[in-house]
């Protein structure tokens, strides 16, 4: 009896334990899809109507993303943070994967609907009516991805199809850059399948950012190419506003005001964007600078404004002109570099780069960069190099002596007599016209003093030479071999000792030569004309020749007197009369 008592007590357990399980889940998944529910957004067509000239009505249609009543305001509605609520270690771990992989905070992106809404930010001058084109042209919008986030591609895609004329958008082409990850697969085309303007083009091969685009451009079949990256959020009115100078001029690259995703919450910042310019040093580094700086202040900030750069993944350009220019140079190499190309030749070759305030697209700054992560070479060095051969003219030469070379390395970089063709076939203009016309502001890239060659100490004359030694990170003189290799030195816009990217560096107690950081200090020099010294800006003392040895080199307090401390040196002759009379 007592056996079976604990078997039928065994049994009732157990179907009690199913019991509760089943309503645990049931309740779960409920639970789980009224949370689902609170991301529901309603979704109507909405009809913006603008009165041209003529008389005649042009209508812009959207789809205006209103919420559902019955449930909370679902995360980072209207471009505010995202929070994460109460994290712990399983979300914290969830949070670093997201940053490792995408540069960003994906596990707040995914809490947020693909359909967020942003608010329109546009200036009241920007929807006047008769403010553009009737009828404009229809565009191909080119999207590169590589691994990107399910949630941030796909709100990319659903930013444009929401907030964009229809009638605009001719196709929206997705460039695979050969993904490994799965949802970027067979997950990515069923999710798309249902909508017949996005295409998905695939690389066979990793391509990298430049020949990507690439691929995208020549299967495009617009006549305008709007370029975006694969994280932003388009808001309403960014395309016509963005199309109507294109339109207005075949040989204009347009480029949106681009606002800011916080990368780390998801919030939208749009403050500043249109007080800037884009714009670089000579290093070719993009950077924003402020438009109250500019040589040329226009009347109406609103209205599109010239702008010398472009950060690159945010524009729309002609296909005939993009053609012309001879698309993006293909021996670039992944990311880098062919946006300052880009800006560069559109002004050389006889157009113009506009920045348009009433176009605003939100853009997620990624920490580091995905492309770069895995490059085996300094790709932004060899397209810097690339660039400077082809559209610099004499001025390739502050970027030859930035990374310590005495003449453009063909062996190490690539042939680019095809893409010096494509500037003589496209009948360009100079550089010279380039910094007269668009960027005046440029700095002056001749420091005082400023040499190339070789460096002989007045103290042993013109046989031996400044000499470095790569094994021991050392300096020293030696008799001089005119090969242009350890013996090759400049002193550079960046007020290095340069040597084919090894600068001469003086700690206050130890010196050598290590890797160039463009930091200045330690490996900030000068180089006095009248005494022929150099001298370290940092710490104040001169180089000197060891007079013992005639060899070895040491730093000493500065004696305009001493032999030792003379340097013979060949100074750069450049005309820099066309740049801003500030001195690097």
């Amino acid at each position: 009896m007592i056996r079976v008592f604990n078997k039928k007590c065994f049994l009732t357990v157990l179907l009690s334990i199913v019991c509760v399980t089943a309503l645990v889940m049931v309740y779960s998944a409920r639970w789980e899809m009224a949370d689902f529910q609170n991301y529901i957004q309603l979704r109507q067509n909405l009809k913006y109507k603008t009165t041209v000239a003529d008389g005649n009505v042009t209508e812009f249609e959207y789809i205006l993303q209103t919420l559902d009543p019955r449930f909370p305001t679902p995360p980072g509605d209207m471009g505010v943070a995202v929070s994460a609520g109460v994290t712990n270690a399983e979300i914290a771990s969830l949070m670093k994967q997201g940053y490792d992989m995408q540069g960003l905070n994906q596990y707040l992106s995914d809490l947020m609907s693909v359909h967020r809404r942003l608010p329109d930010t546009r200036d009241a001058w920007c929807k006047e009516p008769n403010r553009f084109l009737p009828d404009l042209p229809e565009t191909s919008i080119v999207i590169v991805f590589y691994n990107e986030a399910w949630s941030v591609l796909v709100r990319t895609v659903h930013s444009i199809l929401d907030r964009s004329p229809p009638k605009l958008v001719k196709e929206i082409i997705l460039v695979d850059d050969f993904s490994y990850l799965p949802h970027t697969k067979t997950q990515l085309d069923d999710y798309f399948a249902a909508y017949p303007k996005v295409r998905i083009l695939r690389a066979p091969t990793r391509q990298g950012l430049i020949r990507a685009r690439l691929l995208g451009a020549r299967n495009s079949t617009a006549p305008l190419i709007t370029f975006l990256d694969a994280h932003v959020e388009c808001t309403v009115g960014w395309l016509e506003a963005l199309l109507d100078p294109v339109a207005r001029n075949w040989m204009t690259i347009a480029i949106p005001t681009i606002d800011w995703i916080d990368e780390h919450d998801m919030h939208l910042r749009t403050e500043n964007a249109p007080t800037y310019y884009g714009a670089y040093d000579w290093d070719l580094n993009f950077g924003w600078w402020g438009r109250w700086s500019r040589v040329k202040q226009p009347q109406n900030k609103l209205e599109p404004f010239e702008t010398p750069a472009m950060a690159g993944g945010l524009f729309a350009i002609n296909r005939t002109f993009f053609e012309l220019l001879g698309w993006y140079d293909e021996g670039f190499e992944i990311y880098g570099i062919e946006n300052i190309e880009l800006s560069m030749k559109s002004w050389i070759c006889g157009g113009k780069m506009l920045t348009v305030p009433c176009s605003r697209v939100a853009h997620i700054q990624k920490t580091g960069h995905p492309y770069l992560m895995k490059a085996n070479k300094d790709v932004v060095r060899a397209n810097s190099l690339r660039l400077a051969e082809v559209w610099m003219d004499e001025y390739k030469q502050v970027i030859f002596d930035i990374y310590g070379l005495p003449r453009y390395p063909v062996e190490e970089v690539g042939d680019v007599s095809s893409r010096k063709e494509v500037r003589r076939k496209a009948n360009c203009k100079t550089f010279r016209y380039y910094i007269e016309t668009a960027y005046p502001e440029m700095k002056n890239p001749l420091i005082e003093g400023a040499f190339r060659g070789e460096v002989k100490n007045a103290a042993l004359g013109n046989d031996t030479c400044l000499t470095y030694h790569a094994a021991t990170n050392t300096v020293g003189m030696a008799s001089c071999d005119h090969e242009e290799k350890s013996q090759f030195w400049v002193h550079n816009y960046y007020q290095e000792m340069n040597s084919y990217k090894h600068c001469l560096d003086y700690t206050g107690s130890e010196l050598g030569v290590f890797g160039c950081h463009r930091g200045r200090g330690n490996q900030a020099w000068q180089y006095k004309i009248d005494s022929r010294q150099i001298k370290s800006v940092k710490h104040g003392k001169c180089l000197a020749l060891d007079m013992e040895s005639r060899t070895f080199l040491k730093m000493e307090d500065c004696d305009g007197s001493k032999e030792a401390q003379k340097w013979l040196v060949t100074p750069v002759s450049l005309d820099v009369s066309i740049f801003a009379k500030t001195k690097g």
